[in-house]
């Protein structure tokens, strides 16, 4: 939801979350050049030395002895792979740069190592200006181990890297030292989770509490049907003493997305919902921007994040509350599809949020959308698994034994974040609204490992609606990596991972089960830093089962230091707007989906005030056009451009895939997607 460069937080999803990835492999030993034609399904083949990789499907390749470059036929996305010989880093990338590029190779602005994964003894990364083609991502990655040299090259127009960076993903992951020979936890027994094995996987959460200033965590640890562990480490708010434990709230963000598909699993068990019923027909109101698209979906493609539809955030990012359900589902009615049906993992929370409202009107027809989704929820879900504390109420989650939201300024210190942009939940709330505490969501980890008994024995679902949710409906970022109806699962081990995680502004959660090792958690935490958090966490949880390394507290070690860097390199871009800039902007901007900005300065501060929230703004130095970005702990990382368009000054911004056009002037909000909300051809001139 939040504005961010893609390549950090890509390289640490990829190469932090479970980096012991396992996977079978296709091929002989010898060398295959990538396939001309247009793929139908991933394809291995390997570089001249040896080194294994995938083409991804709906890409071309063609290789000329060292180098490989694949290719995506109609928007000009390009990956090369080039094997080289070298003795240094800086060898490697000038020689892989003279083959793919004869030319000079582009300047350099940032460098850095990357944890090391897949048997690579050297893994670093490279981010080039490319001020020719600003639209166009130009990125490298340098992987080496022994004699072997390989250079990845993404060459990528912007929208195409936001729509296709689970296939680059998969790329990069697929790429393994020759000799390396990937650990699996199939076939190891698991070892109880006794009081010490707790005892130290609390050590661990309190470290990396600490360390990466969280100011307080819940866990729930589940096994063999049993409550292994609920509890709470840290204060609910920075600066109290009020301690958190297994009863606080936390907001669970997209955590809520499985229990909305076990409300649809629990409708499917009762013969109300038929996974493959056309959405549109339960649902009259459900419509995306494609009709002949709208007649095909069906009920499973509404939680698959397969249908084609891409992210599109900002509508409901920047409104607050002041959405309906209706009005979400609106703007679902203005979205185009960027590829076919399970062709593309897009993460689309509007979907989701579409998967919701459709439940609740099967369960109960004659409620307005938001009352009958809360209803279906309390009925189907919450009441029979015992969850008396989760509720979608905004204001009553707040009440009593809550936990306050937190974010880092810029300047690196922990604050208490502001709660309106969490306010978006309330109408989205099928998709991330849910208040819950670890009591509750360790009573819904148990019925998921026992395959929907109850723990007094009676059923609560039958196995095949409620497993169907697990079934792969379209490949992920990494090796076996899966999306099914709702939630991720993950064979990179040998052993199947259910999880999913969610984020929010200053809250972070985590549900992660291992059904044929009948083990499980939910960790909720109280600050953004807890998606670093996550991104290892599970790694620990491993290790403690089945007495492995995978590398948690290496990770955990070697964190806080390059997270410092890279916050402090940022920060160095950053600074007050001055005087022109000032002077150049409109003291109020509007869209006609995304609403109002008004320009508020408050003595040496500017902030831009979207009507439910606000955030402090900056001027970023290192960006040849006037790019002000959002600060605001939890917010920060919107980038708007100032410029003129048709002689009226504008703020333009930028989804990657799409852009925003806000002009000077206060107009109404209108809910038709107007054309530079789905093209992405609307890009900003130069500043005057």
């Amino acid at each position: 939801m939040k504005r961010r460069h893609w390549w950090p937080w890509a390289a640490l999803g990829c190469l932090l979350l479970h980096a012991s990835c396992v996977g079978a492999f296709a091929g002989t030993d010898t060398a295959r050049p990538a396939p001309t034609e247009v793929l139908s399904e991933d394809a291995w083949n390997r570089t001249v030395s040896g080194v294994r990789y995938i083409t991804p499907a709906g890409w071309t390749g063609q290789t000329h002895g060292a180098l490989t470059v694949m290719r995506t036929p109609a928007e000009d996305a390009r990956i090369a792979i080039v094997d080289v010989a070298a003795q240094s880093a800086d060898e490697a990338i000038a020689s892989a740069w003279k083959h793919y590029r004869p030319t000079a190779a582009p300047s350099l602005p940032d460098a850095r190592d990357r944890p090391l994964r897949n048997g690579w003894s050297s893994v670093r990364s490279y981010d080039y200006a490319n001020a020719a083609q600003p639209n166009r991502v130009l990125r490298a990655q340098l992987l080496h181990e022994g004699d072997t040299w390989i250079v990845v090259i993404l060459d990528l127009p912007s929208e195409a890297m936001s729509r296709r960076e689970a296939q680059v993903t998969r790329v990069l992951s697929s790429l393994r030292a020759r000799n390396y020979v990937p650990d699996t936890l199939a076939g190891k027994p698991a070892h109880a989770l006794d009081a010490d094995r707790i005892a130290a996987l609390l050590r661990f959460l309190e470290d990396a509490r600490t360390r990466l200033g969280i100011p307080g965590v819940a866990l729930g640890v589940v096994q063999n049907g049993e409550v292994k562990y609920a509890g709470g480490l840290g204060v609910r708010k920075l600066g109290s003493d009020e301690k958190v434990d297994a009863s606080t709230r936390f907001l669970t963000a997209s955590v809520t997305k499985p229990m909305t598909s076990l409300m649809l699993a629990k409708l499917v068990d009762r013969g109300e919902l038929d996974w493959n019923a056309p959405a549109a027909r339960l649902l009259p109101s459900f419509k995306v921007g494609d009709p002949a698209l709208t007649k095909r979906i069906r009920v499973r493609n509404l939680l698959c994040a397969c249908t084609g539809i891409p992210a599109q955030d900002m509508e409901w990012a920047l409104s607050g509350d002041e959405l309906k359900p209706q009005d979400v589902l609106g703007l679902l009615a203005g979205i185009r599809p960027t590829a076919e049906i399970g062709e593309l993992y897009q993460y689309s929370n509007l979907m989701a949020v579409a998967a919701g409202y459709l439940g609740a009107h099967v369960a109960h027809p004659e409620l307005p959308l938001g009352e009958a989704y809360d209803r279906s929820m309390q009925e189907l879900v919450f009441d029979p698994l015992g969850m008396r504390s989760t509720t979608f109420d905004f204001e009553l989650a707040q009440r009593g034994n809550f936990a306050s939201p937190h974010g880092l300024t810029i300047d690196g210190d922990l604050a208490v974040a502001a709660m309106g942009y969490n306010r978006m939940s309330i109408p989205m709330r099928p998709d991330g609204g849910a208040w819950s505490n670890i009591d509750d969501l360790n009573r819904y980890l148990r019925m998921e490992l026992a395959s929907g008994r109850l723990p007094q024995g009676g059923r609560y679902i039958g196995e095949q609606a409620l497993h169907e949710r697990l079934k792969p409906q379209v490949a992920r970022g990494g090796m076996d990596q899966w999306y099914g109806m709702g939630l991720k699962t993950d064979r990179r081990a040998g052993i199947l991972q259910v999880t999913h995680g969610g984020s929010m502004a200053g809250y972070q959660a985590e549900i992660f089960w291992l059904p044929e090792i009948d083990a499980g958690y939910v960790l909720l935490m109280n600050a953004d830093a807890g998606a670093q958090l996550r991104g290892f966490f599970a790694d620990r949880f491993l290790e403690l089962l089945f007495d492995v390394d995978r590398g948690a507290a290496a990770t955990l070690d070697a964190l806080p230091a390059r997270l410092k860097r890279e916050r402090e390199a940022h920060r160095a871009q950053l600074a007050p707007l001055d005087a022109e800039t000032l002077r150049r902007l409109a003291p109020v901007y509007s869209h006609p989906t995304l609403g109002s900005i008004r320009i508020v300065t408050e003595g040496a501060k500017t902030w831009f005030d979207f009507g439910g929230w606000r955030t402090e703004v900056l001027l970023n130095r290192d960006d040849a056009d006037t790019v002000i970005e959002s600060i605001s702990p939890s917010v920060a990382g919107f980038r708007f451009t100032a410029t003129q368009r048709d002689g009226a000054r504008a703020l333009v911004l930028d989804d990657e895939q799409r852009t925003y056009t806000f002009l000077e002037g206060d107009r109404p909000l209108s809910l038709a997607a107007p054309p530079d909300a789905t093209t992405g051809n609307d890009r900003p001139e130069r500043s005057p």
